[in-house]
Order: C-alpha cells, then structure tokens, then sequence
C-alpha cells in the first residue's frame, strides 16, 4: 500500500495499487473500485456474454489494457480486516436485464445500508447508480472488520452487455457491474522517516 497526502496528487486514488490519503492525521482513507466485466472471456459468464443470475465476487481491474503479450493480473476486490466502511456505491453501465430485476451488493461486516440497484421499465439500470449515506462516518457506530472480507454482487436474473442509444453492442462494450467501497483505517506507527533521526558519526569522522 501507498499513502499520499492533499496537494500531492492530481488524479484519482489508484485502486490498484490499494493508494490510500492521510486526510487526518493517523487515518488512511481508501477508495476501492471493483467491476465484474460481462463479456465472453470473463469468468463465471456464458459463452454469448449473458451473466446468469447468482452471486460473484468482483476484481479490481489492472491498468494495462493490452490483451496481447502479458496476461492481465486482476486482483480480487477485497476489503482488508481492520477497516471502517462508511460509503459504498452501485452502478452497471452497458448492462441490460428486464425490468424489475435487481443487483445487490452483499453485506459487507459493519458497513452502511446494502445497496440494491434496480433495473428501470426498459432494463436498463439507473445511469447515476445507487449509494449509502454517510451516518456511520458521522454517529460514530461503525465498528473495524474483523477479517479480510471479499466485495459480492447477488444478481436475480440474467444479465446481458447492451448499450442505450445502441453502438452495435458486442464484447468490446464497455458493460460491468460496478462497485465502490470507501474505507478508512488507522495508520501505521511512525518509521524512521518521520523522526529524522540523525546517523552515526564514525571515530575520526568529526571535530
């Protein structure tokens, strides 16, 4: 993990490489972005990209988007044990199921309301998604997780990749079920580094 601080960065957190921000002293926040992509190559979808209804977990997507010499190296999504969950969102942009159809993000322990996103009257689910309020951040009732816990995604019925307007929507669409879960945690003790601690003058070395 990697820790910045305000003014030090000029876009967004990288989830990938689990950057966190130490907005107050002694607390690390983490914005954690995970997808489940529907198309033909992914894992746990059908051959024709249709996702089946069930639950999955989601990965946090590697930067490099080449498919050609380097395997991608998605990494589960997960939320480390001995971290406050204040706010967790939904959406699923390019992903079409019937109308009334449902995805719900899994409790995660000690986090804020589940969040379920329903698909409108033309199966297409909501542009802005769904997210929680923050009063677990500011009542003070959250309590850490006490495990490392996987981010989970329970659809109720068959999804398909599908855009609106359409754009002749394949496995290229830019179709995924997505997740944020923001979190907080205490920071680590302090190193050498934040004492500046003076080295050691060898005999014969000083006056």
């Amino acid at each position: 993990m990697s820790t910045i601080f305000p003014g030090n960065y000029v876009a967004h957190l990288n989830a990938y490489r689990e950057q966190g921000v130490e907005a107050i002293p002694g607390v690390e926040f983490y914005k954690g972005v995970g997808a489940l992509v529907l198309n033909p190559d992914n894992k746990g979808t059908t051959t024709d990209g249709t996702l089946a209804a069930g639950t999955y977990g989601l990965y946090i997507l590697s930067p490099d988007l080449r498919q050609d010499d380097k395997p991608r190296t998605d990494k589960p999504f997960v939320v480390p044990a001995n971290s406050v969950v204040y706010r967790t969102a939904i959406s699923a942009p390019g992903v079409k199921g019937a109308s009334g159809n449902t995805i719900i993000l899994e409790t995660l322990a000690n986090s804020p309301a589940t969040g379920t996103l329903t698909a409108g009257t033309d199966g297409f689910f909501p542009e802005n998604g769904v997210s929680s309020g923050l009063t677990s951040i500011v009542d003070g009732t959250a309590v850490s997780t006490s495990a490392d816990t996987a981010v989970q995604v329970t659809t109720n019925a068959d999804l398909v990749a599908a855009l609106s307007p359409s754009a002749g929507a394949c496995r290229n669409s830019p179709s995924a079920i997505l997740v944020e879960v923001c979190y907080y945690r205490a920071a680590p003790a302090p190193d050498a580094e934040d004492a500046h601690i003076p080295y050691a003058v060898e005999a014969g070395q000083g006056t």
